[in-house]
């Protein structure tokens, strides 16, 4: 999530464009926003309003092409590489950032989807692990251009940003209007990222900006997780929550985790199984599978899946689609327990999604789950091994250990929410969580259970289940899944501690000796612990040392598959 904002946000300060802020009536931009003429590639015989008029609210239902008549190309991407040496077009000056000329409807929505599935593929296969890597690379990027995007730099790209991004860029692309909440308010004095009643306060557009990345980087400075805490009868936002059906939930859509976390959906397969996009603020891209790791969402919060608000421009407006003209909206169901129903009985969140989202007939193997939860696993700490290392790089270690932890561990700023794993950790625990009490639903012989054993010990033999980290002399050290396990509750998050001790490293043993350490950072390990010992994350509440339980929850499975 993006905490630049809130170090000046909570003193009651806002950067403002050079344009005028945007503010937004019933869903729509003011005339002084933007520029004084109506841009030429707008419907140049449609009358000009008048500045001061407030624009009517009414739905304008989008007109349907004829069954028969083909459908036009979408605006063509330069490819050839011959264009590379001339300017990239991201800086290229203009009235406005680039012109918007194409409208959001059904077709470029599914042209959204299939250009977010791509890039999640590419990140899945590992092929790259940054945005602006995936954005670089014509295999990841159905949009790519040599002219363009050969010079791509996005720095810093967290996970409230990424949606946004990916949004802003896609827009780009194919000239399409893109506007972004920029600001949000609430009642309570506290940080709006985990506050209550928010509602959008300042919006931004294209249009406020001269160039591409300009509007890029004003999304990374302005955005943060707080944008999508909006409740669902909030219309001038910029998601709407979607119902949890096949077609509806796509690639695309995008999953609020109200503790703080926002995930960009890029793959909904038949039998259910949703895989998402997860950005870190160190500026990686992981694959995830959704399950019990992510929180649930309340009425309260508005979490869980949405769908941006389709965009359009009405003479000088920008307008956001209303609720009335979304035919897969759903305001209730993801909030509301008893619709949480799967073959006539009520099951969990996480469990009903899927039974929602599934194809009738699709083939659903209880062990291919499982073995995907265990290479989930393995994913989940190839995935650490990249950040703890990364930590490594920059050179924490070696700084003086802080004399306090942040207010709350897990969602702070500065080089603890950069470099520290609290979350990363907490999620590993609960997707082992997950793999023990799945694996305890069997009886104890039953065939299930033992194919649940057998998927296990397959599946951490393959290569994608055997790791190695740096350590602090340079050099690479191996490390097991049962390494991992063993030392689950002694593992640190802490960016300030040497890389074995980040590993769980045992005092005293020859892994440990290349580690810089001092009392300082050894006593900090020590008070450390109770906050190790927790497995679910929480956030806007103090976490000080003595928050977590004394001793360790048991979240391993080996026990309960037998395989130990």
């Amino acid at each position: 999530m993006n905490e630049r904002l809130w170090s000046w946000a909570r003193r009651g300060g806002l950067a403002i464009t050079a344009s005028a802020a945007a503010y937004v009536v019933f869903g729509r931009e003011p005339a002084s926003s933007v520029r004084d003429e109506v841009p030429s590639f707008l419907d140049a015989g449609a009358p000009v309003r008048d500045a001061t008029a407030v624009a009517p609210v009414a739905a304008v239902a989008p007109v349907a092409a004829p069954v028969a008549a083909p459908e036009e190309e979408l605006p063509t991407i330069p490819t050839d590489a011959a264009a590379a040496p001339r300017g990239s077009g991201l800086d290229d000056p203009t009235s406005s950032a680039w012109p918007a000329v194409v409208r959001w409807d059904d077709r470029m929505e599914r042209d959204w989807s299939t250009f977010v599935a791509r890039l999640g593929r590419a990140v899945e296969s590992r092929r790259c692990n940054r945005l602006d890597r995936c954005l670089r690379d014509p295999e990841a990027n159905s949009l790519w251009d040599a002219q363009t995007d050969a010079r791509l730099r996005l720095d810093d790209i967290d996970c409230a940003d990424l949606p946004y991004i990916l949004r802003a860029y896609y827009s780009y692309k194919r000239r399409l209007p893109f506007g972004f909440v920029s600001n949000v308010r609430s009642a309570q004095q506290t940080d709006t990222r985990y506050a209550l009643g928010l509602r959008p306060s300042r919006w931004s557009s294209w249009r406020d900006y001269r160039t591409p990345r300009a509007v890029f980087h004003k999304v990374v400075e302005l955005v943060h997780s707080g944008m999508y805490r909006t409740t669902a009868e909030v219309q001038d936002g910029d998601f709407y929550p979607v119902a949890v059906r096949p077609g509806a939930l796509r690639p695309g859509s995008i999953y609020y985790d109200p503790n703080g976390h926002v995930l960009v959906v890029a793959e909904v397969r038949d039998d259910g199984v949703v895989h998402l996009i997860d950005g870190h603020p160190d500026g990686g891209l992981t694959w995830k599978r959704f399950g019990p790791r992510y929180a649930i969402g309340t009425a309260r919060v508005g979490g869980g899946f949405k769908n941006f608000r389709p965009q359009r421009i009405d003479g000088r407006y920008v307008v956001r689609a209303r609720d009335s003209e979304l035919a897969d909206i759903d305001s209730r169901s993801q909030w509301d327990p008893s619709a949480w129903v799967a073959n006539g009985q009520p099951v969990s969140f996480h469990d009903w999604v899927r039974a929602a989202l599934s194809v009738p007939g699709a083939p659903r193997d209880p062990e291919s789950d499982y073995r995907e939860m265990v290479a989930s696993l393995c994913r989940d700490i190839v995935d650490r091994v990249d950040a703890v290392d990364l930590a490594r790089t920059a050179g924490l270690h070696l700084r003086p250990h802080p004399n306090h932890l942040p207010w709350n561990i897990y969602g702070t700023n500065g080089d603890w929410e950069t470099w520290s794993t609290p979350s990363r950790d907490a999620a590993l625990k609960v997707v082992l969580r997950d793999l023990r009490d799945t694996a305890a639903a069997q009886p104890p012989g039953s065939p299930l259970r033992a194919a649940f054993a057998r998927a296990w010990s397959e599946e951490l033999a393959k290569p994608g289940c055997q790791f190695r980290y740096i350590n602090s002399a340079g050099a690479p050290v191996g490390i097991t899944v049962d390494d991992v396990l063993d030392r689950l509750f002694t593992i640190s998050f802490d960016p300030y501690h040497c890389p074995e001790i980040r590993w769980g490293a045992p005092e005293g043993s020859p892994e440990r000796a290349a580690c810089v350490d001092d009392p300082t950072r050894r006593a900090w390990f020590r008070a450390e612990q109770r906050l190790r010992n927790r497995v679910d994350r929480v956030y806007g509440v103090a976490t000080p040392i003595t928050f977590g339980p004394e001793t360790p929850p048991d979240v391993d499975p080996r026990p309960v598959l037998g395989v130990r």
